[in-house]
């Protein structure tokens, strides 16, 4: 009965109004992260953001987006890094982050993840948890220096921004080679016995037989988790705070030439009271770009597939 239920999902999931809406929830999760982090925002703050968003002026030299953006991400998760309230923070963002990763995995494809198979699931879930903290903390440390560098060298955003994501793209490739090589040895055997899959992370012995294998053929491992499904689990949810940036910048910015071209600007504005809640607006068409980006993967991995 269980195997019907589930089967009965996937059929759901993967039919074309299962993917219209699990684009349309993914617009709603980037709406409503914007939506609760606005919600701690001072007044000053929004006024800065709205200040931003009805400026004339597209593409000028000196934009203050940085400058208010480093305002949000602040007040999330506190000015000083190394801190108990910036890690716990980072660590819940990293959650968010992973679960929202694993719907579009498994919606995407419902193959690369058995949730039939309990233990499998908890030992993936664990080991993800496990590869994502750590190295989502750090790439929230260059995240905020890549900020202050905005703010400080205003010209020089593009730049930033691009080596924003070279550089997460570095730091998340090390948890994505680990995870492939530790879950390859666990389902080939070879290294460990299945039953005690949970003494990759608990036994500093066993660990470090499978950190060996791993350091040898870590261009291997990595090249196999970028092909792999299941490997996203352990590789984009790293970048949550390089995504959030980009769908910040991104998303002001369809706002402000909507405004300098009067592209259905007012309509918007009388719609969500840009005004007074100018980042629940960025988090609206955020989401948009979001789903259209989903529903464009979508038809283009059924087309090829």
């Amino acid at each position: 009965m269980t195997t019907g239920v589930f089967d009965s999902i996937t059929k759901i999931i993967n039919s074309p109004p299962g993917q219209l809406v699990a684009g349309g929830v993914l617009a709603g999760i980037v709406w409503k992260f914007f939506e609760r982090v606005e919600a701690v925002l001072t007044d000053q703050t929004k006024l800065e953001i709205a200040v931003w968003l009805f400026g004339v002026k597209v593409g000028q030299k000196v934009e203050p987006w940085p400058a208010t953006f480093a305002k949000v991400f602040d007040r999330v998760f506190g000015t000083k890094h190394l801190s108990w309230k910036c890690f716990w923070r980072s660590a819940l963002a990293s959650l968010l982050a992973l679960f929202v990763t694993a719907l579009i995995t498994y919606a995407a494809r419902n193959d690369a993840i058995n949730i039939k198979d309990g233990f499998t699931l908890l030992n993936i879930c664990l080991l993800a948890v496990i590869f994502d903290i750590g190295p989502g903390y750090l790439s929230l440390l260059q995240g905020r220096t890549g900020l202050r560098l905005m703010i400080e060298r205003k010209y020089q955003n593009p730049c930033v921004l691009i080596s924003n994501l070279v550089i997460t793209a570095a730091i998340a490739s090390v948890p994505l080679a680990f995870s492939m090589g530790f879950n390859q040895q666990l389902l080939s055997g070879t290294d460990l016995d299945y039953r005690k899959e949970f003494g990759v992370i608990l036994d500093p012995g066993v660990l470090h037989l499978s950190i060996v294998p791993v350091l040898r053929n870590f261009g291997g491992y990595f090249l196999d988790g970028i092909y792999s499904p299941l490997a996203s689990l352990w590789f984009y949810p790293i970048f949550f705070t390089s995504v959030w940036l980009w769908l910040y910048a991104g998303s002001g910015f369809l706002l402000k030439a909507a405004r300098r071209f009067d592209l259905g600007f007012d309509w918007f504005k009388r719609k969500f009271d840009i005004e007074k809640k100018p980042l629940q607006s960025i988090g609206l068409v955020a989401g948009a770009l979001v789903a259209v980006v989903y529903w464009t993967a979508v038809i283009v991995s059924r087309a090829v597939g």
